[in-house]
């Protein structure tokens, strides 16, 4: 599972508090980027936790903030970070209010956490990700070579297929005929597709 800002707010070393949006913490990462562009839009590909300071942005101004908020939410954003100390001692009320009326996440990043502490942890957690799934993936490999070889016949390879998948597999003999399949309700739908997989 890809992180979630609700996972990096609970990451106890980035000091994250959630500002706005808070219901909305489930929204997995796909990736954390910084910009300080008046209109990173163009450059953005949804997902993303964009991480802020707006130097370039009058962040009190509640039109600009509306604006703004709502081309990042129109462009998929998962949520802003907003780094206080820098440009702002605090997340301006403009900032906060748009926030919450685009129902966009605003977490607030305290000054001694680095952005990119941030994207080290988004980087590490999608790396973890994608461990698991290319380690799951050998395990129902050699799991279904051991059932192969070990002579039990299709029936017991196809179970070990379904449950591997969270779904159903069938095996057809060339003429489109079910030979077996798994679960056991799964040769009723198995049998409505022979036509399509027929030679």
């Amino acid at each position: 599972m890809p992180p979630t800002l609700a996972s990096l707010v609970q990451h106890s070393a980035l000091k994250l508090t959630v500002r706005a949006g808070a219901d909305r913490l489930g929204t997995p990462v796909r990736w954390a980027h910084a910009s300080e562009l008046a209109d990173p839009v163009p450059y953005m590909e949804g997902g993303e936790l964009l991480l802020v300071t707006a130097t370039n942005l009058d962040a009190r101004d509640p039109g600009t903030m509306r604006r703004y908020v709502q081309r990042l939410a129109g462009a998929g954003v998962a949520g802003i970070g907003f780094g206080v100390g820098v440009t702002y001692e605090e997340i301006p009320p403009a900032l906060v209010d748009a926030a919450e009326e685009a129902g966009l996440p605003l977490l607030e990043v305290p000054r001694r956490t680095p952005f990119l502490a941030i994207s080290k942890a988004v980087s590490g957690a999608i790396a973890a990700d994608q461990y698991r799934s290319v380690t799951a993936g050998f395990e129902a490999q050699r799991e279904l070579t051991r059932a192969a070889v070990a002579g039990d016949g299709p029936a017991d390879l196809l179970t070990r297929l379904a449950a591997n998948v969270d779904g159903w597999a069938a095996l057809y003999d060339s003429a489109g005929a079910v030979v077996a399949a798994a679960p056991d309700w799964a040769a009723r739908r198995a049998a409505r597709l022979t036509p399509e997989v027929e030679l």
